[in-house]
């Protein structure tokens, strides 16, 4: 065998055994391997006109459209939008980064309205009528509005009770009612009605039930009145009545009348001139209608020509109705008296009376005022100046700049933490009822903002993004003394609280020290004292006392997220917590401790997935 031929032998042996082309491809396929980073962004309004774009693009009814215009004109993203847009949004960011890459995305995160809001602006309206003022009786039923001394609250529940025989339980509505902020409303005595007869008999009717003669307009000198006689020639019988038009007293308390008159040759036959009232007549036929006689004590002396003006005579007991007033003459063929009417006058007080809604609500079958919510009335609007003009906010005079003004001074005595629902009316090519959830903090009342500032994580698995709804936080004094009250709160355990209310030593949680006490000694001897470690070995004895301590965790996770959620976009949603501790030597210590959210609130449910774990 010759010596080329020995070495083409061993060289194509050894690029069998070895393949370098494939050496080749691995070391490009290390250097294509993408990199990775860790990194923050916040989204742009570029960022939320595109998302925008894409839910507009992937809406399938009209609630879908609606929320994705709202991402662009709000600048935030509603539940959910972020796990499904933001890696979108991450990888036209960084196209080249790879897997186990991790961007903390900052965004505004939409809340979305109070839902219970709508329970007030879909609540229907009730409006007191004049007929459930006379329900209520005494001073309610005569004047028709409430007082200070006549409570609304106190009438109302059994007045709806009677229009609501059927409601269901939890049902709300807004009812309207008047109300009189003083006992002795401001305001003064008021024509209601007022005729002179000045040349004519006014709007007055004239009956003639009897006889030849009727009422008429006459005067002498400077005097003009009404007149009427049964003389002509000699005493003649007759029966006249002149009867008013319809004069209203709703508006007006303590509704009164005055009658200036003249009465001659009357030989005191006082049952020939009457003044009547009526609520029933019908405009036409004095005879169906139910009359009755006004009292009058200062009256003429019925032989001469002199006017007397009579005492103002209560007509308190048609307050709220309409009347009519008749002045009835009556002759006989042995008596005919002149009587001369030159004005009557109906008045009133018109007092400051409002207009007032407020929201009741059935609950365990009893109607009652609903103190978490104010009516802007119009009194309110008044006050405020230009919404005023209408009684309602619009594009021109925006709620936000009165309402807080408004709370303030409604309600000097707030504290902070509360809250209210403010409902009002608002023109916007017609008017509807808004309402909106004011809080009370650092001495002024702020309108809710859905909006909040968010950072969530979101990681890359080689092929996409996807969000990482991993929650991780340090315990707060706070969080220890959710800890604290939840041992209190258990008549097992209360005893295991410290004097001061900051400490507990079942679980271990110090608000005061911010940390667990994780000393056996604590436990074995003195107040808080345990039978379940007694003979225990200092072994087991930690580590009952770090099982405990992940349970104290789990309560805390109950008490600060009532509504956690056990998937967001379907990821499993984990807490990582980091707490300190006191060690069983006298020593200081960092731990963290990982749970699943298995169930979502209202009443969530935490597993223990890994730790307490030492932080080195």
């Amino acid at each position: 065998m010759n010596k080329l031929y020995k070495f083409l032998i061993i060289i194509a042996v050894a690029m069998a055994g070895c393949n370098p082309m494939e050496d080749i491809n691995n070391q490009l396929d290390q250097q294509k391997e993408a990199p990775t980073a860790e990194f923050e962004y916040t989204l742009s309004d570029a960022d939320y006109s595109g998302i925008s774009d894409e839910a507009l693009a992937a809406a399938a009814n009209e609630e879908d459209s609606t929320m994705a215009y709202t991402i662009e004109s709000s600048l935030s993203l509603p539940e959910g939008y972020a796990a499904d847009y933001v890696p979108a949004v991450l990888k036209s960011l960084h196209p080249a980064l790879g897997k186990n890459s991790v961007a903390k995305v900052t965004y505004n995160f939409n809340n979305g309205p109070k839902a219970y809001l709508a329970e007030y602006t879909d609540a229907g309206t009730y409006y007191l009528q004049s007929s459930d003022y006379a329900a209520v009786g005494g001073e309610v039923k005569v004047n028709q509005f409430f007082s200070p001394s006549y409570p609304p609250e106190e009438y109302l529940p059994a007045l709806l009770a009677g229009k609501y025989s059927d409601a269901a339980d939890g049902t709300l509505k807004m009812v309207t009612y008047k109300y009189a902020q003083s006992d002795n409303p401001e305001g003064s005595m008021m024509n209601i009605f007022k005729e002179d007869f000045s040349g004519s008999l006014g709007d007055f009717q004239t009956f003639s039930v009897a006889g030849d003669q009727s009422w008429y307009a006459a005067s002498y000198n400077s005097d003009e009145y009404a007149k009427m006689s049964g003389y002509s020639g000699g005493a003649q019988v007759n029966e006249d009545w002149l009867v008013s038009p319809a004069i209203d007293l709703s508006d007006y308390a303590s509704p009164n009348m005055q009658i200036t008159q003249a009465i001659n040759y009357l030989n005191d036959q006082w049952d020939q001139i009457s003044v009547l009232v009526s609520t029933d007549y019908n405009g036409t036929d004095i005879t169906t209608a139910t009359w009755n006689k006004i009292n009058i004590s200062t009256l003429p002396t019925g032989s001469n020509w002199d006017f007397v003006t009579s005492e103002r005579v209560s007509l308190s007991d048609y307050a709220g109705q309409t009347i009519y007033i008749a002045l009835k003459y009556t002759s006989s063929d042995t008596n005919a008296a002149t009587w001369e009417v030159d004005q009557l006058v109906v008045s009133g007080i018109q007092p400051k009376v409002s207009f007032m809604s407020d929201f009741y609500q059935l609950n365990g079958g009893t109607w009652a005022k609903d103190q978490g919510a104010y009516v802007v009335n119009p009194d309110d609007y008044d006050a405020m100046g230009a919404p005023g003009k209408y009684n309602n906010f619009s594009s021109s005079d925006n709620p936000d700049d009165y309402l807080p003004q408004l709370l303030s001074i409604k309600y000097p005595y707030a504290q902070d933490g509360d809250k209210l629902a403010v409902v009002y009316k608002y023109y916007s090519g017609g008017t509807s009822t808004r309402a909106d959830e004011y809080s009370f903090s650092m001495n002024e009342w702020t309108k809710y903002d859905p909006i909040e500032v968010k950072t969530d994580q979101f990681i890359n698995v080689g092929s996409k993004w996807i969000f990482d709804p991993t929650v991780k936080f340090t315990m707060s004094s706070a969080d220890y003394q959710l800890i604290v009250d939840a041992v209190k709160a258990n008549p097992d355990t209360k005893n295991l609280v410290d004097s001061y209310g900051t400490g507990e030593f079942y679980y271990g949680a110090n608000s005061h020290y911010n940390n667990f006490d994780l000393r056996i000694v604590k436990r074995t001897t003195g107040d808080f004292a345990q039978s379940e470690y007694t003979d225990l070995s200092e072994e087991d004895a930690s580590a009952l006392i770090m099982q405990r301590v992940a349970e104290g965790v789990a309560v805390m996770l109950k008490a600060k997220f009532p509504n956690a959620v056990a998937q967001v976009s379907g990821v499993d949603v984990m807490y990582i917590v980091t707490f300190s501790s006191y060690e069983n030597d006298g020593s200081y210590g960092k731990y963290t401790v990982t749970f699943q959210c298995t169930k979502s609130g209202p009443d969530p449910s935490f597993e223990l997935v890994e730790g307490p774990t030492p932080v080195e």
